[in-house]
């Protein structure tokens, strides 16, 4: 993350159609990334997002897969409620019912079934390259599929998100810490659909738990909503801001402007042609005093 040298603020943003209301999005990966720019003005700070409503943690399937009654508590407090069992440990389930409100799943013959013996997810066990590329959408017949890579999780796991990425399916990895969850969660900077963190230790949960935490505050930052412009008056001379982009930039997107963070315009960047200047789709110009 850049430093804010200056008092003008430019955040790189895709504008709404009709200027729309906005709400980060979090069902997708969602994070802010300092892109590669070149700017007039040396003091001025430049970030992009891809954010666009709702909430991460929510989006992102967590089960849980313990036989740790301590481990299923912190996870039913902290909102997460769907447990998987062996097949043999259904009065386990039983049991935990009976104190905990909670969504039981139980595995049999590579199958995860749901109390009335329905299927709700396929589990792939991935250990070579060879396995890892026989994993495609139309393998399985249930809307969700759950995969134990038994060695290794970074490069699989930006495969399956390739995969996976037209796909109306559901994407879990196990993970044995928060850690691997994480990986999972964040490969090719969308992640899979969720994670089965199987886990007999309750700080694994409590750790996941922060991750979304702050996921989620990072996502909440900035939200837009639309705002009327019920007066304009000369307010003086303000900095003009340049800002020439690597990439090139598509009607809608532009950059948020302002002098205080509190309040930031939408500024269209050059990308359409005009009857005095030639289309150029690189560039944003901005004037600080924009939200003085």
């Amino acid at each position: 993350m850049a430093t804010l040298l200056s008092s003008t603020c430019l955040l790189g943003f895709p504008f709404l159609k009709h200027f729309s209301s906005f709400t980060p999005l979090t069902d997708k990966w969602n994070s802010l990334r300092l892109d590669k720019t070149t700017c007039s003005t040396s003091s001025t700070s430049v970030f992009t997002t891809s954010s666009s409503g709702g909430s991460y943690e929510k989006s992102k399937r967590v089960w849980i897969w313990t036989e740790s009654k301590q481990v299923m508590t912190a996870a039913v407090e902290r909102g997460w409620n769907t447990f998987i069992f062996l097949s043999n440990h259904r009065q386990l389930a039983i049991d935990w019912s009976s104190i905990a409100l909670i969504y039981p799943l139980f595995i049999e013959e590579g199958e995860v079934l749901d109390g009335e013996n329905k299927r709700v997810a396929t589990i792939f066990e991935v250990s070579t390259p060879q396995e890892l590329q026989q994993i495609q959408p139309e393998n399985g017949q249930a809307e969700n599929v759950v995969i134990n890579l038994l060695d290794w999780q970074i490069i699989p796991a930006e495969n399956i998100v390739a995969t996976f990425q037209d796909s109306r399916k559901t994407v879990l990895a196990i993970s044995k810490n928060h850690s691997e969850a994480q990986i999972f969660l964040e490969a090719l900077e969308h992640g899979l659909g969720g994670v089965v963190l199987k886990v007999e230790d309750v700080e694994a949960v409590i750790k996941l738990k922060e991750y979304f935490d702050r996921r989620n505050e990072a996502t909440n930052l900035i939200s837009l909503t639309k705002a009327t412009v019920t007066r304009v008056q000369a307010a003086g001379m303000g900095d003009r801001i340049c800002v020439d982009l690597c990439s090139l930039m598509k009607p809608g997107e532009g950059l948020l402007v302002g002098s205080f963070a509190r309040g930031l315009f939408l500024v269209h960047s050059e990308c359409m042609e005009s009857n005095y200047i030639a289309s150029r789709p690189f560039r944003i110009n901005a004037v600080s005093c924009l939200s003085c």
